[in-house]
């Protein structure tokens, strides 16, 4: 029997469970895991989404988020 898929959500939280706590050097607060979609333009003119997982804090959300 094949092995079952975990849906996106579970991944999630097996990813929170597992990962260990990073704090920033510059600010020092907690880095928080977050998934990021961008619009990513090919060549020939289409978009398709691109899936990134980042940490953000308080030094490069501004970055992230704009």
């Amino acid at each position: 029997m094949p092995k079952k898929e975990r849906t996106f959500a579970a991944k999630l939280a097996h990813e929170a469970r597992t990962l260990h706590k990073h704090e920033c050097p510059v600010c020092g607060k907690e880095k928080v895991p977050v998934v990021f979609y961008a619009a990513v333009y090919g060549e020939s003119g289409y978009w398709k989404p691109q899936r990134r997982r980042l940490k953000i804090c308080d030094c490069n959300r501004k970055e992230i988020y704009g």
